[in-house]
C-alpha cells in the first residue's frame, strides 16, 4: 500500500473504524489497477439462493466453460447419490401400526462449511466475484470482478473467498468502479437481497453463525448506503445538488431501487449511533417536498404522498421532520407558506388550483349539467382520498409528543399569515390559495372529532381564557363581537396563568381556520360568480358592436383579440366557480364542518348564559343586560363562521342538516336576535335571519323547509321567535351602514317569509296579541315601521309602473322620429324602471300580505291613536291608485314578469279594510283623510269585486256596509271641521292643524302638541320636532288646564250645532217644536 494516505482515505478509515469493521481500504494505486467490469443495471430482488440449483450446461450436455463461485463451492461438497423419482401407483394410504418398523431416512450429503456458505452468500448479495472467469451467477446476473480485493488476499496469502472481514473493501471497490448504475442504487439492491435472506433466518438465535453473518452484512450495507448519500466522495462521486435518496423514496418500496420499511427500521435503530443517518433521511424528504411544490393534481403526485406516509410510520422520523428548519421557517410570508414549509406542498394540492379546474371543466359553456355533475363528483372523490391522507399525516405529527407542538405551530402559521384573505379587496398573489386553506380546515375539523361527542361531555375542557394565555393564533387586529379596540386590549392585557390543553388549542385553531379557509373560499365563490356575470354582460355588449369594425380588417383583428381575452377570462373564472362548488358541496366535508359548528354554537350559548350547562337547562331570554367580558372580546369570526357556514348549507344543501342540528341552529338565531345588543355587527344579525329564511324555503318533501317544523313546534321558538323577528325588524331601520336603506328591505323581506311559515300556528298569534298588550311601545314601533314600508314600496312600485307605461307607449309610437341617442336613453330608462318595479313589487306583495295577517289578528293594536290615521291614509291612497282615474297608468305588458297582479293587490287592500271594519276610530280616521278618501272609490271597488268575482257575497256585503259607515263618519267630520275655523290657535295641533285631544308640553322646546302626534313622530325620529333635541315620550308634560278648555270649547260647539240641527229639522217640518 502507498506510504502516504490522502485526506479522503483518512475520512474513509474513520468511518470504517466507527462501524467496527475492517479499516483496510484500497489505496489509490490499487483502485487504479482494478479491472473494468460489465455494466450492472438495477434488477429485481432475487430470491433466496437455492443450493440445489442445477449448473448451466452447454447444448451438448457438458458443463459450460464459465464457472460461478456457486459451482466452485459445490465441488468441495461430497455429491449425493443420484435418485430417480418414479410416480407410485395410486394406493389408499393407511396409518402405520405402532409395531411396524419404519424405514430409516437416507443419508444426506455432507453439510456445507460456513466459510463456503459465507462466500456463496456474499457473492449472491453483492453480485461480486473474486475469480475473473466468472461473469454471471447461477441465475444469470452479471458479476463484478473485485481485482483489488483479490490482489490484497493473494499478497496476504489468505484464502481467495468473500467474507465479512473484507466486506468493506469489496463494497468500496465495487461502489467506486461499477458502471451503468449509481452507487446508491447498487447498495440499495444489495440491502434488499441481504434483508430477504435475513428475514428467512430471523430466528433470533445468536449462536447461529449464519444469523450473525447476515446481521453484520446488513449493518455494513446500511452504513455504506448512508455513506453513499452523505460522503459520495468515498466512492469517487461528486456531491449532487439533490439528495440521492429522494428519488428512491418515490420508488415502490418493494422494488430494488425503493426504500423499504426494513431499511427505515434499521436506519431509525441507528440514530443514536450516527446523526448523519437522520440528517440524510430528513434532507431527502425535504427535497421531495420541494419537488412536490412544482406539481399540481394534474401531475403524478401520489408517489410523493405514499413516500411521506411510509416515512411517518416511525415516530422518531416524525420528530426528526418536525425539528427540520424547513418544517417551520421563521421568515416565511403568506403566499409562500404552501411552498417554503415542509408540509405546505402536500396541503397545497387541490382541484381548486387553476390548471386543475381547467382540466376538469374545460369549455364549461358547452357542457351539459350531467357532465358538470359527474366532473364535480370525480373531483370530490379525488379530493376526499387526498384529504384522508393529509389527515393521516397531520394526525401522525399530533400523536407524537415530540412533534405535536410543531404541527400546531405550523397550523397557526398558516392561519395567522392569511388574515388578508378576508379583506374587502384580496390580492391573490399575496395570500395562500383556497385549496391549501380548505385542506387545512378539513384536517383540523377531523382532529376535533375525538372530543366532539353527542353529549358534549368534553366541552367544558374548552378553556374560555385560552386567548389570554399566550395563544397560538393572533387576534389583535380582529374585530371583536361587541367590544372596541381599547376594551379588547385591556381585557387581553390581563394574562392568566397555567397552560392550555390540546382540546383548547385545536378548537381555537379550527375556528380561525374556518374563517380564513372554507368561509373565505365561500366568499371567493360569490365574487367569482359576480365576476362571471359581469364578464358575460361585457362580452354580450361587445358583440353588439361588432358591425362597427367589420369593414376594417385591422380594427376587426384588435376587436377579436379583445373579445377573446374577455372570453378566456370568463372561462377561467367559470371553471374556478365549478371547481370551488364541487369542493364546497362535498356532503361529507360539510357534515364534519357542521358537527364542529354545533360545538361552537353550544360553547357560545353556555358562555352567554353564564355557566349554564345548556342544553339542560334551557336558556332564559332575554339574556342578562350585563354581557360577559370574555364573550364581548371574542373575535367576531366565532359568530361569523356559524352564520356563513349555515347560510351556505341551508341555501345549497339543506338536506344534510339533522334534527338536532336544526334545533341548536334555531336556538342561536333566536337568542341573538332576541338579545341583539350582544352583537355589534348588523350583518351578523341579518345573517341569522337569512339562515331562518333559507331554512323555511320549501324543498322536495318538506313544504316548510328544513327548519319549518322546528320553528312551528319547538316551545322555545313558539315563545321567543316572533318577538325576536319583530325586534330585528325595528333594529334594521338603522344599521349604521351606507347601504342601510336598501339593506332593511332585504332583511324585512326575509322576516316576512319566516312569519308566513309560522303564522298558521295559533300559539304565535296568541303570543303576538299578548305582546301587543304587555309591550305596547315595542309593538307600536313595529307597526309604525311596517306602515312606513307598505307606503314606500307601494308608492315606488306604482311610480315604476307609470314610468314603464309611459316609456313603452312612447317607444312603440311608429310616428315618432326619435333620435338614436334619445331612443337609447329612453330604452335604458325603461330597463331601469323594469328592474326597479321587479325588485319593489316582490317586497310589496310580502309587506301587504303581512299587514293583512297582522290586522286580522290584532285589529285593536292597529287602531291605536298613534297608528290608525297613518294606516287609514295609506289604505285610501293605494285604493285610489288601484281604482281611481289614474289606474290606467299601472297597466303594463307582461305584468307577471314583475309579480304584478292588480286584482290580487286590490283584494288584499280591501281585506285590511274589512279586518278593521268594527273599529270606530278607524272609520273616523278614513273619513278624516282629506287627500285620498272618496266615496266613489269605494263604489268603484265594489263594482270591480263583483265583476271579477274577487270576493264572496258575504265579504262584498261587509265592504259595502263599511263604506256606508265611513260615509256617515265623513259627514259628521265635515260638520266638526266648521268648529275648527273659529277655534283659538292654541287649541290646534301645530303639526297636524287638528283639534288636540290630549295636549302635552314638550320638555325642551316647550311647544304644545297632541300626545298622539308626538308619539307618532317619535316612532320614526326620537327627537323634539322643533329643536331636534333627543327626547322620549315619558318626558312630555300633560297640559291638563288646556285640555279642559278644549273639551269645554268643543262641548259648546257641539251643543250649538245640535240646536241648529234641531231648529232646521222643525223648520223643514213646518211645525213648532214641542218644548213641554
Amino acid at each position: 500500500m502507498a506510504d502516504t494516505i490522502s485526506d479522503a482515505e483518512k475520512i474513509r478509515n474513520k468511518r470504517l473504524a466507527k462501524l467496527g469493521g475492517s479499516s483496510s481500504t484500497p489505496t489509490g494505486s490499487e483502485a487504479s489497477s482494478a479491472q473494468a467490469s460489465p455494466s450492472v443495471t438495477p434488477l429485481p430482488a432475487s430470491p433466496a439462493v437455492d443450493n440445489s440449483s442445477s449448473v448451466p450446461k452447454s447444448a451438448t450436455g457438458s458443463p459450460v466453460t464459465t464457472r460461478s463461485p456457486l459451482e466452485h463451492t459445490e465441488q468441495q461438497i461430497q455429491s449425493a447419490p443420484r435418485i430417480t423419482i418414479k410416480p407410485l401407483a395410486s394406493v389408499p394410504q393407511k396409518r402405520d401400526s405402532d409395531d411396524e418398523e419404519r424405514p430409516r431416512p437416507r443419508k444426506t450429503a455432507s453439510k456445507e462449511t460456513i466459510e463456503a456458505w459465507e462466500d456463496k452468500t456474499l457473492s449472491s448479495i453483492f453480485r461480486v466475484s473474486l475469480r475473473p472467469e466468472y461473469h454471471h451467477d447461477a441465475h444469470g446476473n452479471s458479476l463484478y470482478f473485485a481485482s483489488s480485493v483479490k490482489s490484497d488476499l493473494e499478497s496476504e496469502e489468505a484464502p481467495i473467498r468473500l467474507s465479512t472481514q473484507i466486506l468493506d473493501q469489496v463494497i468500496i471497490e465495487v461502489g467506486s468502479n461499477i458502471q451503468g448504475v449509481e452507487t446508491l442504487d447498487y447498495l440499495l439492491a444489495c440491502w434488499k437481497r441481504v434483508s430477504k435472506l435475513f428475514r428467512s433466518l430471523r430466528s433470533g438465535d445468536t449462536s447461529d453463525p449464519k444469523y450473525n453473518i447476515l446481521r453484520e452484512v446488513r449493518r455494513v450495507t446500511m452504513s455504506y448506503c448512508i455513506f453513499a448519500v452523505t460522503m459520495p466522495d468515498m466512492f469517487g462521486n461528486e456531491t449532487p445538488a439533490e439528495n440521492p435518496m429522494t428519488k428512491h423514496l418515490l420508488c415502490d418500496p418493494e422494488s430494488d431501487s425503493g426504500i423499504c420499511h426494513d431499511f427505515l427500521s434499521e436506519a431509525v435503530s441507528r440514530f443514536d449511533e450516527d446523526e448523519s443517518i437522520k440528517d440524510a433521511l430528513v434532507s431527502a424528504m425535504e427535497d421531495l417536498s420541494k419537488q412536490l411544490g412544482k406539481k399540481s393534481m394534474n401531475d403524478d403526485y401520489k408517489e410523493h404522498m405514499l413516500a411521506l406516509r411510509n416515512f411517518i410510520r416511525y415516530p422518531v422520523l416524525v420528530n426528526a421532520l418536525a425539528q427540520s428548519p424547513r418544517f417551520l421557517p421563521s421568515d416565511v410570508v403568506a403566499h409562500r407558506v404552501e411552498l417554503d414549509t415542509f408540509l405546505g406542498p402536500f396541503f397545497r394540492l387541490s382541484p381548486m388550483q387553476g390548471e386543475v379546474a381547467m382540466t376538469y371543466f374545460s369549455s364549461p359553456k358547452t357542457r351539459d349539467k350531467a357532465y358538470i355533475a359527474n366532473a364535480q363528483k370525480a373531483l370530490r372523490m379525488t379530493l376526499q382520498t387526498h384529504q384522508d391522507e393529509l389527515f393521516d399525516i397531520a394526525n401522525s405529527f399530533v400523536r407524537s409528543k415530540g412533534s405535536r407542538d410543531k404541527i400546531l405551530d405550523w397550523f397557526a402559521l398558516a392561519v395567522n399569515e392569511n388574515h388578508k384573505r378576508r379583506a374587502m379587496q384580496v390580492d391573490r398573489r399575496a395570500v395562500s390559495t383556497d385549496g391549501f386553506m380548505v385542506n387545512i380546515t378539513v384536517a383540523l375539523d377531523r382532529l376535533c372529532e375525538p372530543f366532539m361527542d353527542a353529549t358534549f361531555s368534553k366541552i367544558d375542557r374548552i378553556d374560555a381564557d385560552y386567548l389570554r394565555r399566550n395563544p397560538r393564533i393572533t387576534i389583535q387586529d380582529e374585530t371583536k363581537i361587541n367590544a372596541d379596540q381599547n376594551t379588547s386590549d385591556r381585557f387581553y392585557a390581563q394574562k392568566v396563568g397555567g397552560s392550555s390543553n390540546f382540546i383548547s388549542e385545536v378548537f381555537f385553531l379550527t375556528v380561525a381556520a374556518h374563517h380564513y379557509g372554507t368561509e373565505a373560499a365561500n366568499t371567493r365563490l360569490t365574487q367569482l360568480q359576480r365576476e362571471v356575470k359581469n364578464l358575460e354582460k361585457q362580452i354580450e355588449k361587445m358583440e353588439t358592436e361588432r358591425h362597427n369594425y367589420a369593414h376594417n380588417p385591422r380594427s376587426l383583428s384588435i376587436f377579436e383579440n379583445a373579445v377573446k381575452k374577455y372570453k378566456d377570462h370568463a372561462e377561467r373564472a367559470q371553471c374556478s366557480v365549478l371547481a370551488i362548488q364541487g369542493v364546497l358541496l362535498d356532503e361529507l366535508t360539510q357534515a364534519r364542518s357542521m358537527q364542529f359548528m354545533r360545538y361552537v354554537i353550544v360553547w357560545l350559548l353556555r358562555l352567554v348564559s353564564r355557566g349554564a350547562t345548556w342544553p339542560n337547562p334551557k336558556i332564559q331570554l332575554p339574556l342578562p343586560a350585563e354581557q360577559p367580558e370574555v364573550f364581548k372580546c371574542l373575535p367576531e369570526y366565532f359568530l361569523e363562521d356559524i352564520v356563513d357556514n349555515f347560510k351556505f348549507i341551508t341555501r345549497n344543501m339543506p338536506s344534510i342538516l339533522t334534527s338536532t342540528q336544526c334545533e341548536e341552529l334555531v336556538m342561536i338565531c333566536i337568542v341573538f336576535l332576541r338579545s341583539s345588543t350582544y352583537i355589534k355587527n348588523p350583518y351578523l344579525k341579518s345573517g341569522l335571519v337569512t339562515i331562518l329564511f333559507h331554512g323555511v324555503w320549501p324543498i322536495y318533501g318538506r313544504s316548510k323547509g328544513v327548519l319549518g317544523d322546528v320553528l312551528f313546534g319547538n316551545p322555545f321558538a313558539n315563545k321567543h321567535l316572533l318577538h325576536a323577528l319583530m325586534n330585528f325588524y325595528i333594529e334594521a331601520e338603522n344599521t349604521g351602514t351606507h347601504t342601510q336603506f336598501f339593506d332593511k328591505f332585504n332583511i324585512r323581506y326575509e322576516i316576512f317569509q319566516v312569519i308566513k311559515c309560522i303564522w298558521p300556528n295559533t300559539v304565535y298569534r296568541e303570543n303576538l296579541a299578548m305582546e301587543a298588550k304587555e309591550n305596547q311601545e315595542f309593538f307600536i314601533r313595529f307597526v309604525n315601521l311596517l306602515l312606513n314600508d307598505v307606503t314606500f314600496v307601494l308608492d315606488e312600485s306604482f311610480t315604476a309602473f307609470a314610468s314603464i307605461h309611459d316609456l313603452s307607449k312612447e317607444l312603440a309610437n311608429q310616428n315618432n322620429d326619435m333620435d338614436t341617442t334619445v331612443r337609447q336613453e329612453k330604452e335604458e330608462a325603461l330597463a331601469a324602471a323594469k328592474s326597479k318595479a321587479k325588485g319593489y313589487m316582490q317586497l310589496t306583495n310580502e309587506t301587504v300580505a303581512t299587514l293583512k295577517l297582522f290586522t286580522e289578528a290584532l285589529a285593536d293594536s292597529f287602531t291605536m291613536p298613534e297608528i290608525v290615521q297613518r294606516l287609514a291614509d295609506m289604505l285610501d291612497y293605494n285604493l285610489e291608485a288601484l281604482v281611481g282615474p289614474k289606474q290606467a297608468s299601472l297597466k303594463v305588458e307582461n305584468p307577471q314578469e314583475f309579480g304584478w297582479n292588480p286584482k290580487l293587490m286590490l283584494t288584499e287592500i280591501i281585506d285590511v279594510y274589512i279586518n278593521l271594519r268594527e273599529k270606530p276610530n278607524f272609520h273616523l280616521a278614513v273619513a278624516r283623510d282629506g287627500r285620498s278618501y272618496k266615496a266613489s272609490n269605494f263604489e268603484k271597488a265594489t263594482s270591480i269585486l263583483k265583476k271579477h268575482a274577487l270576493k264572496s257575497p258575504e265579504e262584498i256585503d261587509q265592504w259595502q256596509r263599511l263604506a256606508a259607515v265611513i260615509q256617515a263618519a265623513k259627514e259628521a267630520e265635515d260638520q266638526e271641521e266648521e268648529d275648527v275655523e273659529d277655534a283659538p290657535d292654541e287649541f290646534l295641533d301645530p303639526l297636524m292643524a287638528t283639534f288636540m285631544v290630549d295636549p302635552v308640553i314638550l320638555p325642551t322646546s316647550k311647544q304644545v302638541v297632541d300626545r298622539s302626534t308626538i308619539r307618532s313622530h317619535l316612532l320614526s325620529d326620537p327627537t323634539d320636532p322643533f329643536n331636534r333635541v333627543p327626547m322620549t315620550i315619558d318626558q312630555v308634560i300633560s297640559a291638563t288646564e288646556l285640555k279642559e278648555r278644549i273639551e269645554k270649547f268643543r262641548a259648546e260647539k257641539r251643543g250649538a250645532r245640535m240646536k241648529r240641527a234641531a231648529a232646521a229639522q222643525v223648520e223643514a217640518q213646518g211645525e213648532p217644536m214641542d218644548t213641554s
